[in-house]
């Protein structure tokens, strides 16, 4: 898969006027012939139907846009819900989509040419783009093309961007197109749920020629991942008018020169009279530490939290962290790279400030400093904005997949290693108001995050019911570790008691040589799946790990049957933990696929975060994995060409001229 660019131009219809004669002379004699009255009558009629069928293609013609029951109805000039910042004051991008076809708009700051595209990796190289730019004639100029090689520019056969409207005035280019979801061409990329990378790039001169657009310089380009059809506009909902806001943000946080650090710290909440909901989270990153923050997390903490602890920081997860920070493990929020606000639906919120909501929380934040920059302090955090004004469920968040440990690993220099992790739902219950178990516990999902780390390249959760899958609350066929979104779905699924959520990484290691382990770096690996629900239900963290015990025996080892899972034979390997000895193996690609089937198909011990309880169940097995469905062969779909707006949007400058003339003829051959 490639990345595409945008040319956006025009070409001018060629126009032609063909002479018509309504008699002839004679070569022999120069007299006129005359019609008989038969023929006169015949040719009257043949020039009326010819008439109105010009009338009628003119009529049509005139439709610029289907209408409103139409499948082809996106209104190409109608405001555009979907924003985007690509270059912070320099690339601006909005869109609208339907079913079949994405409206895009760029408003860039240049008078030169504007090129956009999408890409598998965020790089120039085999990627799909269009291109546009207005002449010093004020002609315009679309081309929609590829990139062959690291740079060639090559046009694409089938010309797939249709121009809506392109502009410049004293500072900005403005252009906006319109584009099938699936072209059929070859050299164009499908737009799909999954996160798309966009490249821009600008040049502040027009080209004479598509030949002579030049390399953009360093200043003049940028990626971004996005999802483009997302379920939910990137605006800012109306939120209660009584609303209000605490911060849970860190204070000059000394970031230290290493690759990841996590920093934890206790904070207490506003002490609340009556109960309210939450109703929105918003992350606060502090000038300068874009790229540092990676994602953050907010943890309920029990009432029994240490006051001296509250508003101080820890480096988390060391041996020697004082108690109170190993006890807040129920996630309340969470926030990873390339978010943004996250909003509850109207249906629900997350109760505060009632008898076992929480008093105190902690915020996580995990730092990625591969540069190992110094002197760095942060200030990142979380807003939450509540409200007195209740709405009608309490909201939850469940935590599903792996559990974070070094005995999940990925093997080295394969393309392809998929691991599963499963919760089953059987004991889960319906929460009241009051914190007290009600029904049995039927969830309505609503939002999810996927979540891994660099080998990561896709996930999915997968909803099976009866040991058949029905769905999923979470697909991402196209991981990006940079973009990492809380996103909500397109609609509810109901996830009944006795349900089971598998939550299914793909990682690619072909870059790297040792063993990579599950664990709390970068480097390390993740796989988890964060849901959010209504109404709330009495576990917050439900993961698994395949039988260990079995996967020593794989690999030529035998160890204790339970954790630490300590060898016990060979003779050389006896006491040392079965995760330190997974860089000796000899990973050749049939014991690869040997030990992700033994992980999948090996009993997996299910751990449950309840309310104040862990529940261990040692029976979990992951369902059969179905296939997942192939895209169908591309065909041009119902909205013309390639799925593009029909070729024509106004009227055909040959229809009037067309009409007019036969309606002279018409005239001419009835006053004979």
């Amino acid at each position: 898969m490639s990345p595409t660019y945008l040319w956006i131009g025009t070409s001018r219809p060629d126009v032609f006027l063909s002479k018509m004669r309504t008699g002839e002379s004679s070569a022999q004699g120069g007299t006129s012939r005359r019609w008989r009255h038969g023929e006169a009558a015949t040719m009257k009629r043949t020039i009326a139907v010819m008439v109105m069928m010009s009338m009628m293609v003119m009529g049509s013609s005139e439709t610029t846009l289907p209408g409103p029951d139409s499948p082809c109805a996106l209104d190409p000039d109608a405001d555009l819900p979907f924003t985007a910042e690509l270059s912070p004051g320099n690339f601006h991008l909005s869109w609208a989509f339907d079913s079949d076809q994405i409206v895009l708009e760029a408003q860039v700051r240049t008078r030169g040419w504007v090129g956009l595209g999408l890409s598998s990796t965020g790089t120039m190289a085999g990627s799909d783009v269009v291109v546009g730019w207005v002449d010093s004639a004020a002609a315009t100029h679309l081309v929609d093309a590829h990139i062959e090689g690291e740079r060639s520019l090559v046009r694409d056969t089938s010309q797939d961007y249709k121009l809506v409207r392109l502009s410049e005035n004293g500072t900005h280019t403005v252009m906006r197109v319109v584009r099938a979801l699936r072209t059929c061409d070859a050299n164009d990329r499908d737009i799909t749920e999954n996160t798309m990378r966009l490249i821009w790039a600008s040049e502040d001169n027009d080209p004479k020629s598509e030949a002579q657009i030049t390399y953009h310089g360093p200043m003049d380009r940028g990626t971004k991942s996005l999802q483009l059809l997302s379920s939910r506009p990137r605006s800012q909902p109306e939120l209660p008018q009584d609303r209000s806001t605490f911060d849970i943000v860190q204070d000059k946080c000394a970031i230290p020169p290493d690759s990841t650090f996590y920093a934890c710290k206790i904070f207490s909440l506003p002490n609340l009279s009556k109960k309210h909901h939450l109703v929105e989270v918003e992350p606060i990153i502090d000038p300068g530490s874009e790229a540092l923050v990676h994602h953050m997390v907010v943890y309920m903490c029990p009432d029994t939290v240490n006051a001296s602890h509250v508003g101080v920081t820890h480096q988390c997860y060391l041996a020697q962290l004082p108690d109170s920070f190993s006890t807040c493990t129920s996630v309340l929020a969470a926030w990873a790279i390339g978010g943004g606000t996250f909003e509850y639906p109207p249906a629900a919120g997350y109760s505060l400030g009632v008898p076992g909501d929480p008093r105190f929380v902690l915020l996580e934040i995990h730092y990625n400093n591969p540069n190992r920059s110094t002197g760095i302090e942060d200030s990142s955090g979380l807003r939450f904005h509540y409200t007195a004004q209740l709405r009608r469920f309490d909201a939850g968040h469940l935590m599903a997949g792996i559990i974070v440990s070094p005995f999940h690993f990925i093997p080295p220099n394969t393309d392809s290693f998929a691991t599963y992790g499963i919760c089953d739902t059987n004991s889960f219950s319906t929460l009241n108001r009051n914190g007290e178990t009600q029904v049995d516990g039927e969830m309505q999902v609503f939002a999810s995050c996927l979540h891994s780390h660099l080998a990561g390249i896709s996930m999915q959760a997968r909803h099976f019911r009866n040991g058949t899958q029905i769905g999923d609350v979470g697909r991402e066929q196209d991981y990006d570790f940079k973009f990492q979104e809380t996103r909500h779905l397109k609609k509810l699924v109901t996830v009944l008691p006795g349900d089971k959520i598998v939550v299914e990484c793909v990682y690619r290691t072909t870059n790297r040589n040792k063993t990579t382990l599950g664990g709390m770096t970068t480097e390390d690996e993740m796989c988890l799946a964060f849901l959010h629900y209504y109404p709330k239900v009495n576990v917050s963290m439900c993961h698994s790990m395949y039988d260990v015990p079995s996967m020593a025996a794989l690999l030529g080892y035998t160890t204790t049957g339970i954790y630490p899972y300590v060898i016990t034979s060979p003779a050389k390997d006896m006491g040392s933990y079965l995760f330190m000895v997974f860089n000796e193996i000899n990973w050749t690609a049939e014991r690869t696929r040997d030990a992700e089937r033994t992980a999948l198909t090996s009993q997996q011990l299910i751990i449950q975060q309840h309310m104040s309880s862990v529940n261990l169940i040692y029976d979990g097995i992951i369902p059969r994995i179905p296939a997942d469905p192939t895209p169908p062969p591309c065909v041009h779909n119902k909205c013309g060409k390639n799925g593009s707006l029909p070729a024509t949007t106004a009227a055909s400058p040959t229809a009037p001229l067309l009409a007019t003339l036969m309606l002279l003829l018409l005239a001419r051959a009835l006053c004979d």
